[in-house]
């Protein structure tokens, strides 16, 4: 099962401190085409999680809206991402997927391909901070099970140690090869998911990368077949897990819903086992528990966790960097010459947009560093200014203090002089 990812690595923001107002951009970039801003929009629900994913009606949504809302709210986040070779790529991907059969899950896979901690810090500025990206609203498709339809008995020290996902539902987010889940215990009720998964490469299709992320659940005290993952910052995302069936150390049939700040109401189901592969000697009872909640076996999918090893790790990443570059600088090979055609249009006017958008605010940085400079003189000058005043009047000070005490040191000695003649004189 493929869950929203907390970013690993993401850093806040740093301690230069940018002017304030900056400047609106937005004149510039007024040409910007409608499917510039529809990719823009796409990219943002798609971006760093695979369900963060757009509703099918992402065309027909108002491109120019979201793109006024991340020319003014979002500039830092925007101009970053068009001048990140990951996130370039992952809009340059978005754009291929217009007007597909499968256009919802092909944007879904361009987040899973390219992700990175410039794509997490746009999403949750588009998303979470501004809402320029209206939440895709629960449409029912996954409801809340009844409480009938889950297991009565359950603990969590259930899941401790290694599982598979060996069969999932949904396509876009449970069938990833080599999902291999490794859970603790740190105490009754509660659960912690050490989850890995595989993407792979959408082009070439034989090199992969592997995706690692950690989960914590809350048993619900009331139905044991409850396990709740909430309060997680990034979109605020939430999933809850509703355990259908399970035998110990075979298997466990879990169904799950989710909302984040992108889409509320996404779900699926998944069958995890001791097991790499589906014991099909279970099929009938784990599909018996599926038609309790309105759902079949037969539209589950075998997963592969055979998990290969393609290349070393060195190897690995070198690929991925390739990969991505080769991305953002030749766009995707499979698509046609036509479209290609269209994405280098669109990616050359992403590079100027981003470029008009980088010089504005370098200037304003300039200007702010040339203020705080000017700032400083002065009030060094001004410093220099007291320093120097205050020595000058110290300087009065130990002089006339010099002076008193010269003058009370002759006064002595003339009166010590008197006092000595005046005794000779009686002698």
């Amino acid at each position: 099962m493929r869950h929203p990812i907390t970013p690993r690595g993401v850093r806040g923001p740093t301690t230069m401190r940018l002017p304030s107002p900056l400047p609106n951009p937005a004149p510039a970039l007024a040409a910007a085409s409608s499917q510039t801003m529809a990719s823009l929009l796409a990219g943002v629900l798609v971006l760093g999680s695979t369900v963060v994913a757009p509703p099918p009606a992402v065309a027909k949504t108002d491109g120019a809206a979201i793109g006024k809302c991340l020319l003014k709210k979002c500039q830092l986040p925007l101009a970053r991402c068009v001048t990140d070779p990951t996130c370039a790529a992952n809009l340059l991907c978005i754009q291929t997927c217009t007007a597909a059969a499968d256009e919802a899950d092909c944007q879904i896979r361009c987040g899973d391909a390219f992700a990175n901690d410039v794509v997490a810090d746009f999403t949750k500025c588009a998303v979470t901070d501004k809402n320029c990206v209206p939440q895709r609203q629960d449409d029912g498709s996954y409801p809340v099970p009844k409480d009938e339809t889950l297991v009565t008995e359950f603990s969590t020290e259930f899941f401790e140690g290694p599982w598979y996902i060996s069969a999932g539902l949904n396509t876009a987010f449970d069938t990833f090869d080599c999902q291999l889940h490794k859970f603790e215990v740190p105490a009754e009720g509660k659960l912690v998911g050490n989850l890995q998964w595989r993407i792979k490469d959408p082009v070439a299709g034989t090199n992969f990368v592997t995706r690692y992320t950690v989960q914590e659940f809350v048993q619900d005290k009331t139905r044991p077949g409850i396990l709740y993952n909430h309060d997680n910052d990034f979109l605020h995302y939430q999933d809850d897990w509703y355990v259908l069936a399970a035998k110990p150390n075979e298997y466990a049939l879990i169904y799950y819903r989710g909302s984040n700040d992108a889409w509320d109401g996404y779900g699926g189901a998944v069958v995890y086992t001791r097991d790499s592969k589906f014991p099909k000697k279970y099929t009938k009872e784990i599909d018996a528990a599926l038609q309790k909640v309105g759902l079949s076996f037969k539209d589950f999918t075998l997963t592969d966790n055979s998990c290969k090893a393609a290349e070393t790790k060195v190897e690995e990443l070198k690929a991925d960097l390739v990969f991505v570059e080769s991305k953002a600088a030749a766009g995707l090979t499979s698509v046609e010459k036509g479209a290609l055609n269209e994405l280098t249009k669109d990616v050359k006017l992403l590079e100027s947009e981003a470029e008009m958008i980088a010089g504005a605010v370098g200037q304003e940085v300039v200007r702010e560093v040339v203020r705080l400079e000017t700032e400083v003189v002065k009030d060094v000058v001004g410093l220099e200014k007291e320093v120097v005043k205050d020595v000058v009047g110290l300087e009065k000070e130990v002089v006339k203090d010099v002076v008193g005490l010269e003058k009370q040191v002759v006064k002595d000695e003339k009166a010590l002089e008197s006092f000595i003649s005046g005794l000779l004189t009686k002698r």
